[in-house]
């Protein structure tokens, strides 16, 4: 019985204890006595205005109306945060023994705001306080190699009772302004933090939605006196964003700085970085490696593996923060690269309603003007949506929304290729170009690139083109530019072009001796006056235009026997209309009228008899001999030609 009555009268005692608690330490006294124990740990002040009440549940202690934290005294801007509602627990045991100590922390809608000026100073450090003497780097604290969460250095002096086991913030807007004007903003960020004993972990866990989608970051701080006294703690972070998710594990401080491990899994990459606000590759997504941020604002990278897209890519990067923009100077190098287009491509339209045209959809450059820097690329093999390359060395520099990437080696279809492309968004976009390519091999680079088969040979080819515009439809339209081709000893399946232009319609190869051609481009129209395709006993020439930006073609193609006095027969080819269904119609009207026609009228019946007999000439009711061969030779022509084209 005694021991109940015991413990009925602890129960008494305290219950009494609590309301002399209540009566004796008014809402504004408990207010006080909390700005007082933040003013020694920050040496801030925190100020709370309008009326200060009694908080009886869930926890014992105090609300406010609006409170306001106090900002770093180089700032002109007011206090670091405001918030329109605070509710501060207490340790009621603590309170009843005369220690006020802060248990929960509570802010609602609060307005936070981050500076940082020019020479590195920051307005959330809060090392001013007279109560912190600890720091990160002494007696205690964790080794560089010890990153358990579990370790952490004793408190200092002031601070062996110091316990926070909930600080929460809720719908806060926090807004960040670096020296220059830079800003940053972000609403709708909440906060939990929980550090019961100043001798052990913190954990912070934030969430936010910048762009939509919530992104969670968890903070596990080992040693939280230190990083708040400036120095480096062991800490372990891990996001979650979009299905994905990041982790650190290593060494930060407030300056900022750091230096660990780190990864990334997100199997859709897409959805990842569309949380971030960021645009990024589609499927999967895996990456690790070493990161160090220094105190002067360098990232380094090393030993950075990626695999994106069926890819596998070792990455080396330093990237300075100092400036306007990073500047970044990074090395990726794979053994093969794959890269396959989206589905799309041009815009589809109907047959009938005309050529297909240029996407005119915007074109985004803006990722011109993020970074400046190299970046140096390696690649053993490549394949290019079915295109494949093999060894590749190039750069690519960036200047002030100026890109120039430089082909120094590249290995293409038995043949090589280098180069420069220029990719300008300083004030509107434009391209310029300047391409060579050595020793091309005909077969396997049309075969690749226009699903043609049936040329062989080698080629040198090199071109110069200029543009601007908005849109790819602009800047196919506003070209510009000239270049040149030679290909020499080579043959043309399919067709035989002497034994075509001499009756003999079987088909066959045609082997040819040499192919030249110049061309200029100018409001996106390509033209051509001087192809030369020699031949042992014939000779081919070509001439026309070809509209870059309307896709359209209007060329003459003539096959010309050669005799002792000049050409003996020309036949023009004329190809005309889109790239989706050109028109090819041999000109025989005025082939046959200085060829055919007095050679025809100079021989008799019997020889006409025979020469329909040879070319199985099947003459239609009223046709004459010479209409007869006109059709003949047209219909074997069109079927040669589109034999060749690939068509049916």
């Amino acid at each position: 019985m005694k021991i109940i009555r015991g413990l009925v009268a602890a129960v008494l005692i305290l219950a009494i204890g609590a309301v002399v608690l209540v009566v004796a330490l008014p809402g504004e006294k408990i207010a006080k006595l909390a700005a007082d124990q933040v003013k020694a740990m920050s040496g801030r002040d925190l100020t709370f205005e309008g009326k200060v009440g009694i908080n009886w549940y869930p926890v014992l202690g105090v609300s406010t109306e609006k409170v306001s934290f106090g900002n770093a005294e180089w700032s002109e801007r007011g206090p670091m945060f405001t918030a329109d509602k605070a509710v501060i627990g207490l340790d009621v045991m603590a309170a009843i023994g005369g220690d006020i100590r802060i248990k929960n922390v509570e802010l609602f809608a609060p307005e936070v705001l981050l500076e940082k000026t020019a020479d590195g100073r920051v307005n959330w450090d809060l090392s001013g306080g007279t109560a912190i003497a600890a720091s990160g780097q002494g007696e205690g604290a964790p080794s560089s190699g010890d990153t358990s969460p579990s370790s952490a250095p004793e408190a200092s002096s002031g601070f062996e009772n110091f316990a926070l086991e909930r600080l929460v913030i809720s719908d806060a807007q926090v807004r960040y302004i670096e020296h220059g004007g830079a800003r940053q903003e972000l609403s709708g960020v909440s906060l939990q933090m929980a550090w019961p004993d100043v001798r052990k972990a913190a954990d912070v866990v934030i969430e936010v939605s910048p762009f939509g989608a919530p992104i969670k970051l968890d903070a596990v701080v080992v040693a939280p006196l230190a990083l708040i006294d400036g120095d480096v703690s062991a800490v372990e972070l891990a996001m979650e964003a979009g299905g994905g998710t990041a982790n650190f594990v290593g060494r930060a401080g407030i300056a900022p700085e750091a230096s660990g491990t780190f990864t990334v899994s997100a199997p859709d990459a897409g959805a990842f970085f569309a949380a971030l606000g960021a645009g990024g590759p589609e499927g999967t997504l895996e990456v690790k490696g070493d990161v160090t941020l220094t105190r002067d604002r360098v990232i380094s990278l090393r030993g950075v593996q990626v695999s994106a897209l069926g890819n596998d890519l070792a990455v080396q990067a330093d990237i300075d923060l100092k400036g306007i923009r990073p500047k970044v100077v990074a090395q990726v190098a794979t053994q093969s690269l794959r890269f396959a287009a989206k589905d799309g491509g041009d815009e589809v339209a109907p047959e009938s309603a005309g050529p297909v045209g240029w996407s005119k959809a915007p074109i985004d450059a803006s990722a011109l003007g993020v970074v400046d820097g190299t970046v140096s690329f390696a690649a053993e093999a490549m394949d290019l949506n079915g295109i494949p390359f093999g060894k590749t060395r190039a750069t690519v520099e960036i200047d002030r929304a100026r890109a120039v990437a430089t082909i120094q080696e590249m290995a293409a279809f038995e043949g090589a290729v280098t180069g420069t492309f220029v990719a300008n968004n300083r004030s509107g976009f434009s391209v310029r170009g300047d391409l060579k390519v050595a020793q091309i091999a005909l077969q396997p680079f049309l075969a690749a690139t226009a699903d043609l088969d049936k040329f062989t040979g080698k080629a040198d080819f090199e071109s110069r083109f200029l543009s601007s515009g908005e849109t790819l439809d602009a800047l196919m339209n506003n070209m510009s530019g000239d270049g040149r081709v030679d290909i020499g000893r080579g043959t043309i399946e399919g067709i035989d072009l002497d034994k075509l232009l001499r009756g003999d319609v079987t088909g066959g190869t045609t082997v040819f001796n040499s192919m030249v051609a110049t061309w200029t481009i100018a409001d996106g129209v390509l033209s051509n006056d001087d192809l030369l395709m020699k031949l042992s006993r014939l000779s081919a020439t070509g001439k026309g235009t070809v509209g870059l930006g309307l896709r359209t073609i209007d060329y003459v193609f003539s096959p010309q026997l050669d005799g002792p006095d000049g050409p003996s027969l020309i036949v023009p080819v004329k190809i005309n209309g889109s790239w989706s269904n050109p028109s090819v119609v041999p000109d025989l009207e005025k082939a046959l009228k200085n060829s055919f026609d007095k050679d025809i009228k100079a021989v008799g019946d019997e020889a006409k008899q025979k020469l329909e007999e040879e070319l199985g000439l099947e003459k239609q009711e009223g046709q004459s001999t010479e209409d007869a061969i006109k059709y003949k030779l047209e219909k074997e022509a069109l079927r040669g030609l589109q034999n060749l084209l690939g068509g049916n």
